[in-house]
């Protein structure tokens, strides 16, 4: 297709959690257990709190191989203990 802006691979991902502020810690130790057992390394960084102080937002960059593996983490992610959702 001409024109189009297929998605090149490898490339760097960066997945945007929201988690409960009290299970932070928690949740960032089990991110890394979860990018050791798939043999990738997440960049973590912690990010603003919401307006009640109940969440948090984490980003979590890594490289990835493919489309399927980023969907693949992102579900792994999502059933995390702490995580409210991801977007």
């Amino acid at each position: 297709m001409t024109g189009s802006r297929a998605l090149q691979f490898p490339r760097r991902w960066e997945f945007r959690l929201f988690v409960y502020a009290g299970a932070l810690e928690t949740t960032e130790a089990e991110l890394r257990t979860l990018g050791a057992a798939a043999g990738v390394e997440f960049a973590l960084t912690r990010g603003e709190s919401s307006a009640g102080g109940k969440y948090r937002t984490v980003r979590a960059e890594c490289g990835v191989e493919s489309l399927e593996q980023a969907r693949e983490l992102a579900a792994k992610m999502g059933e995390l203990p702490g995580v409210r959702f991801m977007v």
